[in-house]
């Protein structure tokens, strides 16, 4: 039997992940069309206002994200009590396909804090109940959010998962040639 690991390691795994596919989203901008990324950068402040404007506004609000997909995942294989039992395609689909639901409705439950911590980064000092609220918060419940936000969370869901599964499966193939 093949299960996933802790919290901390799903979450570890998810960073990686994360920061793998920042740097493919950012790296082809920059590859296809870096004279205009260039100028808009400077156009903006420079380099160093990028940097800040990229990490307050992307890389910290969606490590919350990842913490709540691995959390989401870690409570799912509890409550729930998936495990994949043998090492089949169909086991394998099965098991797959047993998360989707979980990776569908995750959009729900970490947009509001993914979108606080955004806020809190992003409109600091000038705090606004209404801006909070209208623009953070019920703007972001909307289909065109929704399916921006899919396939990074499928893909990085999927990659969690699958890394997971991979590293339990070697780890207990170590044991067992021991």
């Amino acid at each position: 039997m093949t299960t996933i690991r802790s919290i901390r390691n799903l979450f570890t795994t998810g960073i990686t992940v994360f920061l793998i596919f920042l740097v493919l989203m950012e790296a082809v901008p920059w590859i296809t069309a870096g004279e205009d990324r260039l100028t808009f950068v400077n156009k903006n402040g420079g380099g160093f206002a990028y940097a800040s404007l990229f990490i307050k506004n992307l890389l910290l609000p969606e490590i919350m994200t990842v913490f709540v997909l691995s959390m989401l995942i870690n409570w799912t294989r509890r409550w729930i009590k998936i495990e994949l039992a043998d090492l089949t395609w169909k086991a394998l689909i099965r098991y797959q396909l047993s998360y989707l639901p979980v990776f569908l409705v995750a959009f729900v439950l970490f947009i509001p804090i993914t979108q606080s911590v955004r806020y809190l980064l992003v409109e600091f000092p000038a705090y606004s109940f209404y801006t909070y609220w209208n623009t953070y918060i019920l703007d972001s419940y909307s289909l065109p959010i929704y399916f921006r936000y899919l396939v990074p969370v499928l893909l990085i869901g999927y990659s969690i998962l699958n890394v997971s599964l991979a590293t339990g499966f070697l780890r207990n193939r170590q044991l067992v040639v021991r």
